[in-house]
């Protein structure tokens, strides 16, 4: 048990939240537990055997960064959140059962005697327009003028307002997600070669 509270504590900001005994009819993210670095074969397994009808997607969120390696820099990518992955369903308790009948044991993650923690709508409808159709939220461009932000291109374009901290050598920046009560704060790419 101390183990599983220690793990609910550590759910990334958009599942922090309190939890609810589900919605049926919309669909909503819920994270999956599994262990590093098996997230995407997990995730692959779960998404051959669970019908669509109970699930109508599962897939581990990835982001873009920057590397560096013998002074060259290139974008990789990876996981967004290590040890989980997302899937779409309409009814987590039904969804959480099954996932408790697989032999390699995963289940929904926060779940606490049929309560459920689903992404924020909010924060969902903005990973939508962010993520690629690979799952992928890629690196963004951007440059600084006068101090203001303009970002020119990638999923990042018209979220100036957003972006709380820039880190222009590590080519990175914090960015709200979600609104009031469920704002968190995400670490994506960007890469700012202006400033004037």
């Amino acid at each position: 048990m101390e183990q599983t509270m220690r793990r609910q504590e550590q759910l990334p900001g958009a599942f922090s939240s309190t939890a609810t005994k589900g919605q049926h009819g919309r669909v909503r993210w819920y994270l999956v537990h599994t262990p590093h670095g098996k997230e995407r074969e997990t995730c692959e397994r779960v998404r051959r055997i669970i019908p669509h009808e109970l699930m109508q997607d599962a897939f581990v969120m990835q982001k873009e960064y920057w590397f560096k390696r013998d002074g060259a820099w290139s974008l990789q990518t990876k996981p967004m959140y290590k040890e989980y992955f997302f899937v779409a369903t309409r009814d987590a308790a039904l969804l959480d059962k099954a996932l408790a009948q697989l032999s390699f044991g995963c289940r929904i993650a926060g779940s606490k005697e049929r309560a459920y923690a689903p992404m924020p709508d909010d924060a969902q409808d903005w990973y939508r327009s962010v993520l690629d159709d690979n799952g992928v939220v890629r690196n963004s461009v951007a440059r600084i003028e006068d101090g203001v932000l303009h970002i020119e291109q990638g999923p990042l374009v018209g979220q100036e307002a957003r972006v709380k901290k820039i880190d222009r050598h590590k080519r990175w920046c914090l960015v709200d997600v979600g609104e009031g009560d469920s704002t968190f704060r995400e670490l994506l790419p960007l890469d700012v070669p202006s400033k004037t």
